[in-house]
C-alpha cells in the first residue's frame, strides 16, 4: 500500500471533514450512543480552523486522504490529541499507527513531555489500541454523559501538568 503522511492543507478540509465524519459515525454506531458526539457536528469552518491554527497531519494513499489526526499544545510539555480518524474501509491496517507515530514525533520535535487524549472507555477497540502505543488510564469522568476516560503517553521521566486537559 503507497502511503505519504503530510501535514495538511487547507486543500484538504473537505476531504479531513468527510472522513471525520465517517470515522466518527462508525464510533457512534458502534457504541450505540445517545449523547452528542461533537465530532459529527463538525463544520468546514472548524477544519480549516484547525489546520491554520494546530498541528493537522493526513495519510494519503494513492492520492487520496484516508486518515487525518490533529495534535495541539495545551502547555509547554503537554500536547493534546483530538479528532483522530482513519477510513473504515482500510482500518487495521497500520495507517492509523503511522499517523500517530507523525503526531507523537511532531510533538517530541516541539518538546512534549507528555501526550493525552480523551475516548470513552467503553470503546474497547479503540482503549485496547492506545494501551498498546503506551498511553495509560489517567482518569475517567462523565461530565459528556458518558464514562470518558483521558490517556496519557509519558514521554520523559517526571511528572506533567496534566489539569490544561481536564478542561477539554
Amino acid at each position: 500500500m503507497y502511503l505519504a503522511i503530510r501535514r495538511a492543507t487547507d486543500d484538504d478540509a473537505p476531504d479531513i471533514l468527510k472522513l471525520t465524519k465517517e470515522a466518527f459515525s462508525v464510533y457512534r454506531d458502534e457504541l450505540n450512543v445517545n449523547y452528542e458526539v461533537k465530532a459529527l457536528t463538525e463544520t468546514i469552518a472548524t477544519t480549516l480552523a484547525d489546520i491554520r491554527e494546530q498541528a493537522v497531519f493526513v495519510a494519503e494513499r494513492f492520492g487520496s486522504v484516508c486518515g487525518a489526526i490533529r495534535i495541539r499544545k495545551l502547555s509547554h510539555d503537554l500536547w493534546y490529541i483530538y479528532r483522530f480518524g482513519v477510513s473504515p474501509e482500510i482500518s487495521s491496517t497500520g495507517l492509523g499507527s503511522a499517523l500517530l507515530d507523525a503526531a507523537v514525533k511532531y510533538a517530541t520535535d516541539n518538546g512534549a513531555r507528555a501526550i493525552a487524549l480523551h475516548t470513552n472507555s467503553k470503546y474497547y477497540k479503540l482503549a485496547r489500541y492506545y494501551y498498546g502505543k503506551q498511553f495509560y488510564v489517567h482518569s475517567t469522568s462523565f461530565d459528556r454523559g458518558y464514562v470518558r476516560a483521558l490517556f496519557v503517553l509519558e514521554l520523559s521521566e517526571g511528572g506533567v501538568d496534566l489539569s490544561p486537559a481536564f478542561l477539554l
